[in-house]
């Protein structure tokens, strides 16, 4: 019995696609995490100058100028989150990038795909990765991943755009199609500056993207064939090179901490670097702890529903022990066929490429999205939920793309249909189950205002425009400025919205205890000396002495400096200094 491909495939592509689609948009019932807002408040540079951390306590590095390349995307941040204050906007942002993300998957397994067998397959393989356990609720996430893995998948479709030709056969690889037309100078420019555009953006958020730079740089050098598109590539590999320099001094002197030893160690316990340069490894030791450290599969797992999720940015306990392992095993097993059949699809690809002494693109660029993937993973022993959204949409791409490689090897291609086959029903199974599981919770937590006893390190995403009116309320009670004004604000998750446009706000993650405070014991004493105008915050967030002399509307307090100035000397003082962590 022989399966009718010119049925099944494209209807289960048309499934999943869906199901994945409904998902994402489903993500906009998930809370605003904390670091969500907390990148907004790191990087304000078209707002106050220069970007700095949640507090000015590590030093003046860490107040730094971003490079001149940096601004746009400072604009772009200041721009639209100024003029919708609101953590709907968050997750609307969230979910709306997410699916950009995945229409631009498509439309790449549409460019790179040789038949339309395979085309359905790379596009069932592509989705179901991305939807498997809790990841379409981490795609999502408003966090500076997003940017980095939209700009990589953008710049490979537009490297994509030159590689095919209907009917056009690039020799020798008679039969995989390759075009063999030449790019004009102005397609080598356009295609060029706009990929070293995307790398510009991504370097522009997070130290991660320096990482993907190979990547981006393969795609400049494959977007364009000929000796008239030499120059246009050659000017924008070396500005790549010189802005990738500029952005990796200045994020390594970004999570720098002379001013503070305590938030200096944690940094420094969290990535491989920072442990060799404490001595907490010695360099004999390096090989053998980047071979131990190299653990793709904690992603995987980081994407599974958990029994405690980090931070509770999804509910506790909705798992078992046995059922979370029974997640992370299944999914670790698809995630392993998907990359063993990627893996020989490349080997493939190199064999032919040495056989016929031409390189072809797609294994090239798959290996530097690994290489990114890997050095990261390596490097990190403190492995948060959302470092599984900046490996894994990666780690796919990676994978179509070696998928992609030409190879002639007939039976793969078929054990590559059917492992679509198999995992696009599976993804499907998936996300009927995980909305079994958090959706009742996500739908409760969407109605509720204020405080969510679930995830009390996020904020609810709906009927902000409510407490719009009791944090005003409470401002005017302490006759704070009008936030244009305000400068060195206390502020935390909810109140940071309403007083986005403050100069120079700290959160009180990195200010009062039990938690990123490093060496700040007295949180008041620190304020004072940053002349601050005060404290806006939710009451339950205050330690009890500043609720003491709080001002009032609703559930949100305001504390000004002649408030505090009336307590007595080390009433403000915290004498234990735990080391931080966030549960």
């Amino acid at each position: 019995m022989t399966l009718d491909h010119t049925r099944l495939f494209p209807n289960l592509r048309r499934v999943v696609v869906a199901g994945l689609l409904i998902a994402l948009v489903a993500g906009m019932f998930l809370p605003i995490y904390s670091d969500e807002i907390g990148w907004r408040l790191q990087e304000r540079a078209w707002l106050d100058g220069l970007d700095k951390l949640y507090s000015e306590n590590c030093g003046p590095n860490t107040l730094a100028v971003p490079p001149f390349f940096m601004w746009p995307v400072r604009w772009y941040s200041a721009f639209f989150n100024t003029r919708f204050p609101d953590p709907l906007f968050v997750r609307v942002s969230g979910v709306g990038y997410a699916i950009v993300f995945i229409i631009m998957v498509l439309r790449l397994v549409k460019q790179i795909g040789r038949s339309s067998d395979e085309r359905h397959s790379l596009a069932i393989i592509a989705s179901a990765l991305m939807g498997l356990g809790v990841m379409p609720l981490l795609l999502v996430w408003s966090r500076p991943e997003q940017p980095i893995f939209l700009a990589a998948t953008a710049a490979v479709l537009i490297a994509s755009a030159g590689w095919r030709s209907p009917g056009n056969l690039f020799a020798p690889f008679n039969g995989i199609a390759y075009t063999n037309a030449t790019a004009s100078p102005g397609t080598a420019w356009r295609r060029s500056l706009t990929i070293l555009a995307l790398a510009l953006i991504a370097m522009s958020y997070h130290f991660k993207a320096v990482l993907v730079v190979p990547a981006f740089a393969a795609c400049i050098i494959f977007a364009s064939r000929g000796r008239r598109a030499l120059f246009a590539r050659g000017v924008a590999i070396v500005l790549l090179l010189l802005a990738t320099g500029s952005a990796a001094k200045y994020w390594i002197n970004r999570v720098e901490c002379p001013a503070d030893p305590v938030i200096a160690k944690m940094h420094a316990r969290n990535n491989l670097a920072g442990q060799l340069d404490i001595g907490a490894i010695g360099k004999t030791q390096l090989v053998l702890k980047v071979l131990q450290n190299y653990k793709l599969s904690a992603y995987i797992d980081k994407a599974a529903p958990s029994v405690s999720p980090r931070s509770m940015w999804l509910p506790v306990g909705m798992v078992s022990d046995d059922e979370m392992s029974g997640w992370r095993g299944g999914m670790t097993i698809i995630w392993a066929t998907a990359l063993l059949a990627a893996i020989i699809s490349f080997v493939g690809g190199v064999r032919n490429m040495w056989r016929e002494k031409v390189i072809p693109p797609e294994p090239v660029i798959a290996l530097m999205l690994l290489g990114a993937v890997s050095i990261w993973c390596v490097s990190q022993y403190d492995r948060n939920p959302y470092e599984s959204s900046f490996v894994l949409p990666l780690l796919m791409l990676a994978i179509i793309l070696a998928m992609a490689s030409p190879h002639r090897w007939e039976g793969l291609r078929r054990w590559t249909s059917t492992l679509a086959l198999a995992i696009g029903p599976l993804m499907l199974l998936s996300i009927v189950l995980v909305s079994g599981l958090y959706g009742p919770r996500l739908i409760d937590d969407a109605q509720r205002r204020d405080w969510l006893p679930s995830h009390p390190w996020s904020v609810p995403v709906f009927g902000y425009h409510a407490s719009y009116k009791d944090i005003m309320g409470a401002a005017r009670q302490c006759n704070l400025p009008m936030p244009r004004e305000a400068r060195h604000l206390l502020l935390d998750d909810v109140t940071y919205f309403a007083y986005m446009q403050s100069r120079m706000p700290d959160h009180e993650l990195a200010v009062l205890p039990p938690h990123f405070r490093g060496s700040i014991n007295d949180p008041v004493a620190y304020l004072a000396a940053q002349n601050s105008d005060g404290i806006l915050m939710r009451c339950k967030r205050l330690p009890p002495f500043l609720q003491n002399i709080a001002h009032r509307s609703g559930n949100y307090c305001c504390v000004t400096p002649a408030d505090w100035s009336k307590l007595p000397p080390g009433a403000t003082v915290f004498q234990d200094n735990p080391p931080p962590a966030k549960p």
